[in-house]
């Protein structure tokens, strides 16, 4: 059993983060393990293992740690699918209205076909095509500040991460960014792009950030505070 009181932490993944409980115990002596339940991570380890071993353990368990909090969790802005409902689109929030019609914005309102059992199927096939369009151009738009371009440029549902870039030069952006306001989509397009200058982390990556974006961090930390409420 572990012995003290439990620590909060967090696991750093490009612009999100795992936030975890962490129990230390004298009796463990190797393994770390982790577990997730009631929508809470779970870490244990031995007394004396190093904070960066921990992290780095949570790190590489990502996908699973998705995978069971994604399956523990009611589905997000999906239940705004009503007549009645409100879905954002680039951080402004706007009515959702019952139309026999294939899922579709006129610029007030979205109009979609309630009845329809594919009806959130067809809302995300739209809302992906439309975070291409805009994700596109706001690539176009950042790239000679950056001084960098990518060779291709692809729309993913990434459980744990906003946005990658690969060392082929293709940058990933996860749909469901679309939703946040304008600036922390651009915030996320020059993070990709300074990558395709600077692959890792270190100091010289962020200081090409804040070169090429002087409130990037300010839009880093307010897109981490809204992460979980983007969640489809």
């Amino acid at each position: 059993m572990p012995c003290g009181r439990p620590t909060e932490h967090q696991a750093p993944l490009d612009d999100q983060r795992i936030a975890y409980e962490l129990h230390r115990s004298p009796r463990r002596r190797k393994s770390i393990t982790v577990t997730v339940e009631d929508n809470s991570v779970r870490v244990l380890a031995p007394l004396r293992t190093p904070q960066r071993t921990i992290d780095e353990f949570v790190r590489r368990r990502t996908n699973w740690i998705a995978q069971r909090l994604d399956a523990e969790q009611p589905r997000g802005l999906r239940t705004e699918l009503c007549d009645g409902g409100r879905l954002p689109l680039l951080g402004v929030v706007y009515p959702v209205v019952a139309e026999p019609a294939s899922f579709h914005f006129d610029g007030l309102q979205f109009l979609a076909d309630l009845s329809r059992p594919d009806c959130a199927a067809r809302a995300e096939r739209w809302l992906r095509n439309f975070a291409r369009v805009h994700f596109t151009s706001r690539v176009e738009h950042w790239s000679p500040v950056v001084g960098a371009s990518p060779e291709r440029i692809q729309i993913r549902d990434q459980k744990t991460r906003w946005g990658s870039a690969s060392a082929l030069g293709t940058l990933s952006f996860n749909w469901r960014l679309i939703f946040a306001q304008p600036e922390m989509v651009d915030y996320v397009v020059v993070h990709e792009l300074c990558h395709l200058l600077e692959p890792n982390h270190s100091a010289a990556y962020w200081r090409l950030v804040n070169e090429s974006m002087p409130d990037a961090q300010l839009w880093r930390r307010r897109l981490r505070d809204v992460g979980a409420s983007l969640a489809w």
